[in-house]
């Protein structure tokens, strides 16, 4: 029997419960994922498997599934996943450190051009780290952003299942 590292109650499993994935930053909801929670104190844990390419899954649907220029929590996500401090990040994108601050602190929206080179970097630094070929048709991807992306609205969460992150073979663009 497994016991809260809090106050050492009880601990039971929870299944079949989206778990809502906060330490993202985003609006991530994982399903499939198991859970636990002491009967005692009501503290939560989670085990999530292979987190590494949980970023990757999250990564490329911000890549390639998102229509509207990055938001400030996207840019965040994507620079982190990377591993790049902001002023590493704009000197990639040919910017100054303070137009990265604060796009990421929504002051100021991502150019285009910034928004595709961000996007262009994370699918290569992704397709890296997997040693495979992971967006087929990443030229379709850029295509098929509209030009007039400031006005796009995008409130839907990332919605993933251990599948899109676990499977044998990730393709993050469809």
């Amino acid at each position: 029997m497994q016991k809260c590292v809090e106050c050492g109650g009880k601990i039971r499993t929870i299944k079949d419960r989206p778990y809502h994935y906060d330490e993202s930053g985003l609006d991530v909801v994982l399903y499939g994922i198991t859970q636990f929670q002491c009967e005692n104190c009501g503290e939560d844990y989670v085990s999530l498997p292979n987190v590494e390419r949980l970023h990757r899954a999250i990564g490329g649907f911000i890549c390639s599934q998102r229509k509207a220029l990055l938001t400030p929590a996207e840019i965040i996500f994507l620079r982190k996943d990377l591993h790049l401090k902001s002023k590493e990040l704009a000197a990639l994108l040919g910017v100054r450190p303070e137009t990265v601050s604060r796009w990421e602190r929504g002051k100021e929206s991502i150019g285009e051009t910034q928004d595709r080179l961000l996007r262009s970097i994370y699918m290569n630094y992704a397709s890296e780290k997997a040693n495979n070929v992971i967006c087929h048709g990443v030229i379709q991807m850029f295509t098929d952003l509209p030009r007039e992306r400031t006005k796009i609205k995008t409130p839907q969460a990332i919605e993933l299942n251990p599948s899109d992150w676990l499977g044998p073979e990730m393709e993050l663009c469809r």
